[in-house]
């Protein structure tokens, strides 16, 4: 309603209140007497003034359930194209994740197949050097049997020469021991490292999906 009508029906009232303020009334009553044809076209101004926001009003609610059915749909609508697009964000994180942990299995396995051809690599030197000790070993011990000297001294000497290849052939295994040990305990806490990664993506995306 425009202020002009506002301020038109307010006129109205006050004219009406003053039509009864100012009507006769009637003795021992609370009743009062008015002028019908005058109350009338007051009556009748006041509702030509509402009467357009009335059936405006009426209009409104007429078409109350067809507003309500336009909001619901595109409520659905929204709800519909926000689902899909979670599904989707959620579906290009699996493939991305998925991609992640091929790969980390990948490197794990390559990781896994260097360390232990470099590991048999060095076990196998090691034999080699040992084996290289023991037959150097063997031949000067043979050498010192063969001489025509051949005496207690010289079986010594070549039981001590025997005694400390040995030893040494031991110390040189227990270094590449320890290095190969060394070198599978790295390997061993990258592939940890890639795990937990690994676990903590997968953990992610179960949240996600859920």
């Amino acid at each position: 309603m425009s202020s002009k009508k506002k301020l038109m029906v307010y006129e109205i009232i006050d004219q009406i209140n003053l039509f009864f303020d100012t009507a006769k009334k009637i003795p021992l009553t609370n009743k009062v007497v008015v002028e019908k044809s005058q109350l009338v076209e007051l009556l009748a101004q006041l509702e030509q003034s509402i009467a357009p926001d009335l059936k405006e009003a009426q209009q409104l609610l007429n078409n109350r359930e067809e507003i309500l059915d336009t909001a619901q749909n595109q409520a659905n609508a929204t709800i519909q194209d926000a689902d899909n697009s979670a599904r989707a964000t959620i579906e290009d994180a699996q493939r991305k994740a998925q991609a992640t942990v091929t790969d980390a299995q990948n490197s794990a396995a390559e990781m896994t197949r260097n360390a232990t051809e470099q590991a048999n690599a060095m076990l196998a030197d090691a034999q080699a050097r040992a084996n290289a000790l023991v037959a150097d070993a063997q031949a000067r011990a043979e050498q010192l049997v063969s001489e025509n000297e051949i005496t207690i001294r010289a079986q010594q000497e070549a039981q001590n020469l025997l005694d400390q290849t040995h030893q040494e052939c031991e110390t040189f295994s227990a270094n590449i021991t320890g290095q190969v040990n060394e070198l599978l305990e790295h390997i061993d806490l990258n592939l940890g490292s890639q795990l937990d990664s690994i676990r903590a993506l997968r953990s992610q995306i179960n949240n996600q999906a859920e």
